[in-house]
């Protein structure tokens, strides 16, 4: 792999695993439309959902795919294959336990990202399950249903790939991003079928142990290029978080002034508190947005932050290796010389959280405008909601976009036109809508159950800042709110009156690379 920046390190991940070869084949995606018909399939290969095995202990097993409310879409392939965008990508890659000189970064459980060319980053979504290559296992502990895990199917390889272009089509007029860009895939096989026995010394080739089971069942990879991997809630939310108990004042109080803070709520959002009766503090973001007492908060001038807070210079003791250790001390100079001479730290926090509501407010917004649900639905293998806080990856900035985040994960999602009840799905496509954004809402709120696709969660020291948690968390939903509406009824973003100045800029990506620092062992 080639050489990783600090801040490479930083947005893709830093935990590395090798990679091996596979027999089987790859293929390069190609679009000359965005008109979704067009790629409808009655192919029964992509069709066919579940098999029934061979007897194995002494039970049928059933195997269970991923089985959306849609159409299937089979797209067309170009002549040339992979190896034309890097040599490396001239067969199938799996993830690997073996030695390897070809590595990568991890990515959550099946995927994981290559850096080539010098400055392209790839992901391979579905490149193993771990390093387990392709494991089957049950749905729950007494089913007799089976399901493989590590790998994308045809069916979800050709809809994320799909859907990708599509999706970014429509975000490009305006200049926000997807995070991912539709390359090609793999398809692992039978090392007797395609397998050309050239032997690459310095990179292992293997075989999964279980892609001779179901074996009509293509166990694929989808290959994009993609422009970051940290999540908006793993990662920089729950990061920043955690930074809020390394602020400090010059008169060692508590940073927080908590009867401001808790003077910005009206009087049925206050609670007693459990550690001290006596004592006030909100209910929860996500509380109040169920029972509707969510209101505009008017934080401007309201001092629930010490004016003299900063953060601490101490490197925490869990920043492991000289190299973070003293990239934290530049960032820590550079966000306090700004807290110091430009604005609060109160008012930079603030706006940044209003900003990361604008941005997943225009994005959502768009996409149900335009009649996409990002993927939420119920099959056998259960209940699936795509739309979610950690579906947002944070970006290096660069000119194509001012946007920080940008989103991905489309294996799942469909449009309208292409949405097919069944028998798990019988409700109307607005009530899919009204869903997803529910479930978008809860998990920005700070609701840790609302999905599994949001994994972590940390408890805050004190009331104060749990307090500030829920400030913060109300300034980010209430501008979702605002932004997700007027977007879905006009379909178009609007313009943000909260431009990063560029002195402002560096201060924000200041304490995003300290977030990030903090959350660099969650893997995503």
């Amino acid at each position: 792999m080639d050489t990783i920046s600090d801040d490479e390190f930083l947005y893709f991940g830093s935990m590395l695993t090798n990679f091996a070869y596979h027999s089987g084949s790859i293929h390069l995606s190609h679009f000359d439309s965005v008109n979704e018909l067009q790629f409808h399939s009655l192919n029964n290969e992509f069709i066919q959902h579940s098999t029934t095995s061979i007897p194995m202990d002494i039970e049928a097993k059933q195997l269970i795919l991923p089985c959306m409310p849609t159409n299937f879409i089979e797209i067309p392939t170009l002549g040339d294959n992979l190896k034309s965008i890097n040599d490396d990508f001239c067969r199938p890659l799996i993830k690997t336990e073996l030695s390897s000189r070809l590595k990568g970064i991890i990515s959550g459980v099946r995927s994981a990202l290559i850096k080539c060319n010098s400055t392209k980053w790839y992901r391979l979504k579905g490149c193993g399950d771990n390093t387990d290559g392709f494991s089957i296992k049950p749905i729950s502990q007494s089913d007799t249903k089976l399901t493989i895990r590590g790998c994308a199917f045809l069916h979800t390889t050709h809809r994320e790939l799909f859907m990708t272009y599509y999706i970014s089509q429509l975000l490009a007029p305006h200049k926000i991003q997807c995070a991912n860009s539709s390359v090609g895939w793999f398809e692992y096989k039978l090392e007797n079928e395609t397998f050309d026995n050239i032997i690459t010394s310095d990179i292992p080739i293997v075989q999964d142990k279980n892609i001779n089971q179901w074996p009509n069942t293509l166990r694929c990879c989808i290959l994009m290029e993609t422009l970051g991997n940290k999540r908006l809630s793993d990662h920089v939310l729950f990061g920043i978080e955690q930074l809020l108990c390394m602020i400090i004042s010059h008169d060692k109080t508590h940073p927080v002034n908590q009867s401001n803070l808790i003077s910005l709520f009206p009087s049925e959002r206050l609670t007693k508190s459990d550690e001290n009766n006596e004592k006030l503090i909100p209910l929860s973001t996500w509380f109040a947005l169920l029972t509707n007492i969510l209101q505009p908060v008017d934080y401007l001038k309201s001092n629930w932050l010490h004016s003299s807070s900063y953060l601490s210079e101490e490197v925490p003791a869990d920043m492991d290796g000289d190299q973070w250790r003293n990239l934290w001390k530049v960032n820590i100079l550079i966000l306090n010389k700004y807290l110091q001479t430009k604005q609060p730290l109160s008012d930079l926090l603030c706006l940044l959280y209003k900003r990361f509501g604008f941005e997943c407010g225009s994005i959502l917004g768009l996409m149900h405008y335009h009649r996409i649900s990002w993927g939420t639905y119920k099959d056998e293998l259960g209940m699936h909601c795509n739309a979610h806080p950690n579906n947002l990856v944070i970006k290096l900035s660069t000119p194509a976009s001012s946007f920080l985040l940008a989103p991905l994960d489309f294996d799942m999602s469909f449009t309208e036109t292409g949405y097919l009840p069944n028998i798990y799905n019988n409700q109307l496509f607005d009530e899919i809508i009204k869903l997803e954004l529910s479930a978008f809402q809860l998990t920005l709120g700070g609701d840790s159950q609302a999905s599994s696709g949001v994994t972590v969660w940390v408890e805050m020291p004190d009331n104060e800042w749990t307090s500030a948690r829920w400030l913060l968390r109300d300034i980010m939903l209430n501008e979702f709110n605002r932004v997700y509406l007027e977007t879905i009824q006009n379909g178009s973003t609007i313009k943000t009156s909260e431009s990063f100045s560029n002195e402002q800029n560096n201060a924000v990506q200041s304490l995003i690379r300290l977030a990030l620092m903090k959350t660099m062992k969650e893997i995503g």
